[in-house]
């Protein structure tokens, strides 16, 4: 069961959820089900001994404010 990244159409709030074969997510601060799907990062496993990524990475582009935040996820862009 994936988790997917959604902004909602009719109040502009993004949001991630669990999403099971065949459901529609609805908006979790205005009910709607007028969704758009985002981009969302996969979490990729750190090797032993490496450094995890800053807290703000582990979210996305939008917990740390843009793709150009500096995030090492984000160092080619």
């Amino acid at each position: 069961m994936p988790i997917y990244a959604f902004e909602c159409r009719a109040c502009g709030r993004e949001f991630s959820t669990l999403v099971r074969g065949g459901e529609t997510p609805e908006c979790p601060a205005c009910a709607g089900v007028d969704l758009e799907r985002r981009l969302s990062l996969v979490a990729a496993p750190v090797k032993s001994g490496g450094d995890p990524l800053p807290a703000a990475c582990g979210a996305g582009a939008g917990a740390c404010g843009a793709m150009s935040c500096g995030c090492p996820v984000f160092a080619g862009d």
